[in-house]
């Protein structure tokens, strides 16, 4: 008499409520959507929405790119996907969307907060960060400045923060240089290297160029605007105009690409021009 196989048993699936931001969609099929999303508690997840393209869908006008949701989904072990049953609004942005700067700017925090989760682990300092960032676009006059928070506190927030008041080598003064006969606001300049941690000394920019690191300079007024707008708790209305929130965020992307080994899709078109810190 032949054995009855065993029984398999699968584990039945698990239903999970989170807070989240949609970092990416992709159609699937006729009438379904892939998400990608970041979650507060869950680290970057990957969902499918289906029915989201039929008339009756439960998800309609709830899956938008910039909103604050609370999303309900059922996943288990082995599944690349979770079933996304639910999705409710709890922040609109949808303004964002009508302004390209603030959209652009927008879509740079989310590649961002996309780069710094992880699947499964929780974030959710890094998810607030992002949602303030969010909030400030929609008010602020000029969108450089949430952008610029965000992407020193995002450096922060991964512990890759650049040295800006003192040496990244030696943690001592890094006082800058004179150059007389360069306009006033070029005149003091501080040397500085991503590859070195950020600001740095002369005696450890001569031994980081003798190790064959690449050494450049700075203006003094830009890394003092970046220090100050890298304080945890500095003033939102710590006053900086356009052209000098140009200048830092130009130092604060470099200092991210070299970071992250890598140029994001977003900041192409922003670091394809000219290196703006750079002495003519």
């Amino acid at each position: 008499m032949l054995a009855k196989p065993a029984r398999v048993s699968y584990a039945s699936p698990v239903r999970v409520t989170d807070d989240a931001l949609l970092l990416r969609r992709f159609r699937f099929g006729e009438s379904s959507l892939v998400v990608h999303a970041a979650t507060r508690s869950h680290g970057r997840v990957h969902l499918l929405a289906k029915g989201v393209y039929r008339p009756s869908t439960r998800f309609y006008g709830a899956l938008d790119l910039f909103d604050t949701l609370r999303l309900e989904w059922q996943t288990g072990p082995g599944r690349e996907l979770g079933n996304l049953t639910a999705a409710t609004i709890l922040v609109r942005r949808h303004r964002l969307a009508a302004d390209l700067d603030r959209y652009r700017a927008a879509l740079t925090i989310l590649e961002l907060l996309e780069v710094g989760l992880q699947e499964e682990q929780p974030a959710g300092e890094l998810f607030q960060l992002a949602c303030g960032a969010l909030d400030r676009l929609l008010t602020w006059p000029l969108p450089d400045r949430p952008l610029v928070e965000f992407e020193l506190a995002f450096l922060q927030n991964l512990g890759l923060a650049p040295a800006l008041s003192e040496c990244a080598s030696c943690g001592g003064p890094a006082p800058a240089t004179g150059f007389p006969d360069r306009e006033p606001e070029e005149s003091r300049r501080v040397l500085f290297s991503a590859q070195c941690g950020g600001r740095l000394c002369a005696d450890c920019a001569q031994e980081a160029r003798a190790l064959g690191r690449r050494v450049g300079s700075l203006p003094e007024k830009v890394l003092q605007a970046a220090a100050r707008l890298a304080e945890p708790h500095r003033p939102h209305a710590l006053p900086l105009d356009a052209a000098t929130l140009v200048l830092v965020r130009d130092v604060a992307a470099r200092f991210l690409e070299y970071q992250l080994q890598a140029r994001p899709k977003s900041y192409r078109a922003f670091l394809s021009g000219p290196h703006r810190n750079r002495i003519p």
